[in-house]
């Protein structure tokens, strides 16, 4: 894990978990369901984060969605 990176400890196998999406919670509009998996335990977790938190995860990790779909663009162009 890199020192500069924002991290969530899965809590059961306390490995730390990935990043993978912030989406719009569906009663609250200042929160992100934010959503990340543990490869250790094979299960995703969903939280309720503030909007800040999610962008601070985001920023930190990037977005695994955006760096598939420039993968796949990249594949076709080649």
């Amino acid at each position: 894990m890199s020192e500069d990176r924002v991290s969530a400890p899965c809590p059961k196998c306390h490995t730390e978990m990935i990043y993978v999406a912030a989406l719009a919670h569906p009663k609250s509009p200042t929160m992100r369901k934010t959503i990340f998996v543990c490869y250790g335990c094979n299960q995703t977790r969903n939280y309720a984060l503030s909007e800040e938190m999610a962008n601070a995860y985001l920023a930190s990790h990037g977005d695994p969605l955006v760096t598939v779909d420039a993968e796949a663009e990249a594949a076709h162009t080649t």
